[in-house]
């Protein structure tokens, strides 16, 4: 995914080693929530060949994904999530309900875009702890 979202994501500062645990505090319909994401980072590769079609080496190809899942939990409702790089598909626990969000992270900020693609996303903004 060639997306300068994606890009962000992994150039940014939180994302200090290949694998870990973010948590955040959320306003989610003016309810305090808390968001836990587990993520990992892989790196990808590619195959070299030699002129008889062997397989020669595997090479680094500087390229990254980001995998990750967690919850949102609010006083009223909790949601379970799984994504790569910036976009994750998340659903709530009480009604089954899935929806598409986009995470875009900016320092210790992470705004949350829930339907992104539809006419009016509804945004909102989360602060690591």
């Amino acid at each position: 995914m060639k997306l300068v979202i994606a890009l962000a994501l992994l150039a940014s500062p939180i994302w200090a080693q290949e694998q870990g645990t973010l948590t955040y505090t959320c306003q989610i319909d003016g309810q305090p929530a808390a968001l836990t994401a587990r993520y990992e980072i892989i790196g990808s590769s590619g195959i070299t060949t030699a002129p008889n079609g062997d397989i020669s080496g595997v090479i680094a190809t500087g390229d990254s994904t980001i995998y990750y899942h967690g919850e949102l939990v609010t006083q009223s409702a909790r949601f379970s999530f799984t994504g790569e790089n910036a976009y994750a598909d998340f659903t709530d626990l009480s009604t089954n309900a899935r929806f598409r969000v986009q995470l875009i992270t900016e320092g210790n900020h992470l705004a949350l875009i829930a339907n992104p693609f539809a006419d009016q996303p509804t945004r909102y903004f989360c602060q690591r702890r």
